[in-house]
């Protein structure tokens, strides 16, 4: 309804709303109130972000009527990264005006020493002492499973011993498919805070070759933990990354084992990037973002 026909008004639930803040892609008519969205990504307008299959159209079919609706309504738009505005405004020129970049932050306890409950984490899935490749953004088409998949042999041969660990969801073509490597790659699903925490803190590398990222969270949480990283030189990565990591082509499986292998090898290269990775992160504050954001909306009213 809200989409149809612009009824029922913000207003009707909160009379004295001077701004509607919808936080993720979505719409909220309003009348005397002023409209703010957040647009993470143009993921679902690029060739190269999603696999174009039938779920693909669906979801960009919906997407181009939501954005459609927003162009006309929608008294400012935020997003988190200079690429995402710049995709935002290729696709739909007529938001270019009203576009304002906030980037996200980074939660404080990322750069605290990890927890006992993730330290037991740990243990009990048998990396306590095991050197491992940590790969945060699971197994999709836009994480680039493809390419993770067709590394990981010759990363595991080159490097006997290593672990390569595989948190948050898998899809179920590529679960066969990383069963089947044997052991050393890890499927370990959805984990808590402090697990996840103390992931990023034990790795060798964070290794995130993803496609298509709008920001890149991972990259970010993996730095402030001290973690040297690899990922893709796409998208919003080298933005959001800042020189701090070792960025890679996405299409290339024999460049990402290269620059993997290198760092295992490399305790100095390693440390610097440690130290780069941690000062970079600092400048990401969930604070920071809030009052920026706080002064795009202050321009509204």
């Amino acid at each position: 309804r809200w989409l149809a026909l612009d009824r029922p008004r913000a207003e009707r639930f909160w009379p004295q709303a001077d701004i509607v803040f919808c936080t993720a892609e979505s719409y909220v008519p309003a009348g005397r109130a002023r409209v703010v969205v957040t647009l993470h990504d143009a993921a679902y307008f690029e060739a190269n972000a999603h696999r174009q299959d039938f779920a693909f159209r669906k979801q960009q079919w919906k997407w181009t009527l939501l954005y459609r609706k927003l162009v006309r309504k929608a008294d400012l738009f935020h997003t988190v990264s200079a690429f995402s505005a710049e995709r935002l405004a290729h696709y739909f020129p007529e938001m270019a005006g009203r576009l304002r970049v906030v980037p996200n932050g980074v939660a404080p306890h990322f750069f605290t020493p990890g927890s006992a409950a993730g330290r037991a984490y740990l243990a009990s899935i048998g990396l306590a002492e095991r050197p491992f490749v940590l790969v945060p953004g699971g197994l999709h088409y836009r994480k680039n499973a493809e390419l993770i998949l067709a590394a990981c042999p010759e990363l595991l041969r080159r490097c006997p011993g290593l672990v390569v660990a595989v948190s948050s969801h898998a899809g179920a073509e590529y679960r066969a498919r990383a069963r089947s490597l044997g052991p050393a790659v890890q499927l370990l699903g959805f984990v808590p805070d402090d697990a996840l925490h103390a992931l990023y803190s034990a790795a060798q590398v964070v290794w995130f070759p993803s496609r298509y990222e709008g920001f890149g969270m991972p990259v970010l949480e993996a730095m402030a933990c001290g973690a040297p990283v690899v990922a893709s030189d796409a998208s919003s990565i080298p933005e959001i990354a800042g020189g701090a990591a070792v960025l890679v082509p996405p299409a290339s499986p024999a460049a990402h084992v290269e620059a993997l292998c290198a760092l295992l090898t490399d305790a100095r290269a390693c440390g610097q990037l440690r130290e780069a990775g941690r000062e970079r992160a600092g400048l990401f504050s969930w604070a920071d973002s809030a009052a920026q954001l706080k002064h795009c909306m202050d321009t509204l009213l």
